[in-house]
């Protein structure tokens, strides 16, 4: 019983540890917006970019993301917008063909090939690339809603010719409980991302938020050279930092992009499970800080059957730090914090973390897109 205690109070202190040193980071880091392009001649120079969408099954939602990108502020003429559709079993070329008519640098790309060892979205992204013209490609989802300055933000931090990926930061939206859950879960996560970058820790790509180089990707031999991967962004990434080449994380409110979130808790699972497949790939040190991360309220039960004093105490301590990163958070990219919510946030994370622990090690395929893996 001893040797179960002292796990319990190591992993518990670790993941306090790891809190209070993100936090810390995350209130010692502030990102500026940097110096905006403004004459004519500055404009003229900005680079062509190529903006890639995949889409599959997105007739609900597409829209959005289309007319998003409408509002960009960077010049009509510096950027195309290439739109794969994958396979769609409902109106979604439909709806993106009525929507572009009258755009002539938006384009609706029909997916019809397999190439190499590229599946699903890497797929409709490695097909995209070969259409695409621009010297930095641009990623998105079709779920998203992207900022005015998304586009001119990521180019601008291309201050190096050996940064090969920029990503910025993605939340998701919504009304109900569950969707502000999903939400405020999101921005933490997002958070500690940023954070362990600052500290030389490289995680991984934002999928639905991401920038690269035309060069850099094809020197790598792009999606279709690259081993499949059910999280395509972490494989690019990776192959990218394994090639030698910088990446950047970015924490900017000018960059900051707005997913839908799931409604229904069985596709939650689903998208959990496509995350936690991929997260084998990740360094022993990224696995092991998702274990302390993972472990924290068995350990915290394991250590009250000891001492329920030490546990409360560590269990507040973890709430309050959780608490001040949020709300930095929040504050760093002008967004309002529901202090209610961040106590309905403990609950959540309790009965999310179990369900989505118990799906993970279930016979059941992750459904991804309506196909199985």
């Amino acid at each position: 019983m001893l040797y179960l205690e002292l796990i319990a109070i190591f992993f518990v202190y670790v993941f306090v540890l790891i809190q209070v040193t993100l936090c810390i980071t995350l209130q010692n880091h502030e990102e500026k917006q940097k110096r905006k392009y403004v004459t004519n001649d500055e404009l003229n120079k900005l680079p062509f970019i190529s903006i890639l969408i995949p889409a599959r099954n997105e007739a609900h939602q597409i829209h959005r993301c289309i007319e998003s990108l409408f509002e960009l502020n960077y010049p009509q003429n510096k950027f195309e917008v290439l739109i794969g559709d994958d396979s769609s079993a409902d109106n979604t070329a439909e709806i993106v063909q009525n929507l572009i008519q009258s755009r002539t640098n938006f384009k609706l790309i029909p997916i019809t090939e397999n190439l190499g060892k590229a599946k699903a979205k890497a797929n409709v992204l490695a097909n995209l690339a070969h259409f695409a013209k621009g010297e930095i490609f641009a990623v998105t989802d079709a779920d998203i809603a992207v900022k005015t300055d998304w586009l001119m933000t990521l180019v601008n931090e291309f201050d190096n010719p050996n940064i090969a990926i920029v990503s910025g930061t993605t939340i998701v939206k919504g009304e109900t409980l569950f969707e502000r859950m999903q939400g405020i879960e999101w921005l933490y996560s997002s958070g500690l991302l940023i954070a362990f970058d600052k500290l030389g820790l490289k995680g991984t790509a934002v999928g639905n938020n991401m920038a690269f180089t035309k060069e850099a990707y094809f020197k790598v031999g792009g999606y279709e050279n690259i081993d499949f991967s059910v999280t395509e962004d972490f494989k690019l990434f990776d192959t990218f930092r394994k090639a030698g080449y910088q990446t950047k994380n970015t924490l900017k409110v000018e960059s900051l992009n707005f997913s839908n979130a799931q409604t229904q808790f069985n596709h939650f699972l689903h998208q959990r499970k496509r995350w936690l497949i991929g997260a084998r790939e990740l360094s022993i040190v990224w696995k092991f800080i998702f274990v302390v991360f993972g472990s924290f309220y068995l350990m915290v039960f394991i250590l009250a059957f000891f001492s329920l004093q030490s546990a409360l105490v560590m269990w507040a301590i973890k709430f309050i730090v959780q608490s001040v990163v949020i709300i930095l958070l929040n504050s760093r990219l002008k967004l309002k914090t529901r202090y209610l919510d961040l106590l309905l946030l403990e609950p959540y994370y309790i009965i999310s973390s179990n369900a989505v622990l118990a799906f993970y090690f279930s016979a059941k395929k992750m459904d991804w897109k309506n196909r199985n893996y």
